[in-house]
């Protein structure tokens, strides 16, 4: 896209009110583990302009990658070969109870050459914030999809990771926080809650702007670990903007974490379109731009096709849902 180019608007509808649709998950006792940190503060920059009547909330993070657009750590070197040299030879088992995720893949969305990216450190900021779920469904089939943190309990996610169009509602979800394909450096968790919009959870059906959710761990670990920030931006922000994506591709083994990095396409009031490349498995991954040392969410990662692929828009309801639970309030 030329640089003097401008992300195409689609027409806006009007914002109806949206109520929150409650999913209670099975709990039980688990350890928490967390990654320590320095420091936990960003500044204030650019990231804070043409932001909708004051709709933002700043990551909370510590990084030095200055004024980049794209994350650092989405690097040429990362290499398709780095990642077969540091998974090979791999004993353990990642995923227990594994069931063929495979025979649930979605188009893989890879938009001309591939360059999603493996990432080998997942200590890292910003993706020490971010982690693979492990779905069971009503249907018993194993799933796997992407969250991360905007607040101590709370996770973002794609709804469909909570009800699914076809598997049905989930019955139990595990989080690892900054899972590399071996190990959780940041523990397995178990997700004890979720909210997401009653509309998704009356008729979930893809392609809805509806496809947003929260998720309660049973234990905090954003005051270990940091969690990224998000907000509602006007039309105009996203003009050119880039974007980095991250989550876990199941087309690519190992069970990984790959991002990718590329530009917005287009716009709607509910959706955003780009081209990073993405893959089954990423859904409920944050599409980030990055400030100078803030990282926010503009988008969930949830869909996917043959010339972009697509996010929820995080503004409406969806950032209404994500602002009223960041810190989960007791009900």
């Amino acid at each position: 896209m030329p640089p003097t180019a401008r992300a195409k608007v689609l027409p806006r509808k009007k914002p109806s009110k949206t109520e929150w649709a409650s999913v209670e998950l099975h709990k039980e006792s688990s350890a928490a583990k967390s990654m320590p940190v320095d420091t936990l503060h960003d500044g204030v920059d650019s990231s804070q302009v043409m932001v909708r009547s004051g709709r933002f909330r700043g990551s909370f993070l510590m990084a030095t990658n200055g004024g980049s657009t794209f994350e650092e750590i989405l690097r040429s070197q990362l290499t398709e070969s780095r990642s077969r040299a540091r998974h090979q030879g791999s004993q353990e088992k990642p995923l227990p109870d594994d069931r063929s995720p495979k025979k649930r893949l979605n188009l893989q969305n890879v938009i001309g050459a591939d360059e999603r990216q493996l990432i080998p450190d997942t200590t890292r900021i910003p993706v020490r914030s971010i982690g693979l779920l492990r779905i069971l469904p009503e249907d018993g089939i194993l799933r796997y999809g992407t969250a991360w943190l905007i607040g101590p309990q709370t996770l973002a996610t794609a709804a469909h990771n909570l009800l699914h169009p076809q598997a049905g509602k989930t019955q139990r979800m595990d989080f690892a926080l900054a899972y590399d394909g071996q190990n959780a450096h940041g523990g397995w968790h178990r997700v004890v809650a979720g909210k997401l919009s009653d509309g998704w959870n009356k008729s979930a059906e893809p392609g809805s702007p509806l496809d947003f959710a929260v998720l309660r761990l049973e234990h905090s670990l954003g005051n270990q670990t940091g969690w990224l920030g998000f907000a509602d931006y006007e039309d105009a922000k996203f003009a050119n903007m880039a974007v980095n994506l991250f989550g876990y591709p199941l087309d690519l083994e190992g069970y990984a974490m790959y991002g990718a990095r590329g530009r917005v396409l287009a716009i709607n009031e509910g959706r955003v379109f780009y081209d990073c490349d993405a893959g089954g498995g990423m859904s409920g991954g944050p599409v980030l731009a990055v400030f100078g040392e803030q990282r926010i969410a503009v988008g969930i990662h949830v869909a996917g096709g043959s010339t972009s692929n697509a996010a929820t828009r995080i503004s409406g309801p969806a950032y209404d849902l994500l602002e009223r639970y960041r810190i989960w309030p007791n009900e």
